[in-house]
């Protein structure tokens, strides 16, 4: 989507009307004016398609941000709520948030041991999934 705003957005630059035969270039000339128009054309392609690709993956990292927002609202309020609610039936507040916080650190501890193996990996992944699910769609379509 990103990819066609961005085309037809492009400034194309106006083709020359033709030459007569005795004022033409030669043909290596001729070559070399084509090729030069083929590499800027490709090189305005890698843009647009690297722009592409950057805003899915910043899309992808914003609302991955949000929802990860959200979720530390959700544990921190059912973390508290947890902690009173152990309070009251440890008969004490302190002992409440204690068994909270041991909970906590033995997934803390979970995580840190476990990160290389999951952790890094998913993120990984999901990130070069971003990058090549467009050649992918390309490849079903063409």
């Amino acid at each position: 989507m990103l990819l066609n705003i961005l085309k037809t957005n492009m400034v194309l630059k106006p083709k020359p009307m033709p030459k007569p035969i005795n004022e033409r270039p030669s043909v290596p000339e001729e070559l070399k004016i084509l090729l030069t128009d083929y590499l800027e054309a490709r090189l305005s392609l890698f843009k647009l398609e690297a722009f592409e690709k950057i805003a899915k993956v910043t899309a992808a990292l914003f609302s991955s941000v949000v929802v990860a927002l959200l979720g530390f609202f959700l544990l921190f309020f059912f973390s508290i709520s947890t902690g009173i609610y152990l309070g009251e039936v440890l008969g004490s507040n302190a002992l409440g948030f204690l068994v909270v916080t041991g909970v906590y650190l033995l997934l803390f501890a979970l995580v840190l041991f476990a990160k290389k193996d999951f952790l890094e990996k998913f993120i990984i992944e999901r990130i070069i999934g971003e990058l090549m699910r467009k050649e992918g769609e390309d490849e079903q379509a063409g």
